[in-house]
């Protein structure tokens, strides 16, 4: 083995845990957020939409780091779908003063994420890439 391929293959061992130390911080800092905002409701004695939502985001964080470890990578849609959850909690914290042409901007915004999403999901089935339909499926059978 030249030095140079000891190298690589020791920066790929201290990445590859770097990388998973940092996915579990990732998910412990969504688990913080999860108990601040549960706290944060019992302070207030009041469940929001908007407190739901955020549950929500921090639920799919954790998810998209469990599928890394799961399956070493993390399907495309996964941070779409934060996306299209954070744009729904914005446009409910606005309220009833946003602007009309805000809210067709974000709803747009809606709009186009899901439509790639759909896109993407649709494209996947007419791959070739066997990895992408186990992703889709959940992993090989």
């Amino acid at each position: 083995m030249t030095p140079r391929t000891r190298i690589d293959r020791w920066l790929s061992i201290l990445f590859h845990y770097i990388e998973k130390i940092v996915l579990v911080g990732v998910g412990g800092l969504a688990l913080i957020g999860i108990g601040q905002l549960i706290y944060g409701i019992y302070l207030n004695q009041e469940v929001l939409l908007e407190d739901l939502l955020l549950m929500f985001i921090f639920i799919e964080i954790m998810a998209m780091a469990n599928v890394y470890f799961v399956r070493r990578a993390v399907p495309f849609t996964y941070p779409m779908f934060i996306a299209v959850t954070a744009l729904s909690r914005l446009i409910v914290l606005q309220g009833k003063n946003i602007a009309p042409e805000n809210l067709l901007y974000e709803s747009g915004a809606i709009v186009l994420v899901s439509l790639a999403i759909l896109i993407i999901r649709f494209s996947r089935s007419f791959s070739d890439d066997t990895s992408e339909a186990e992703e889709e499926s959940g992993g090989p059978h």
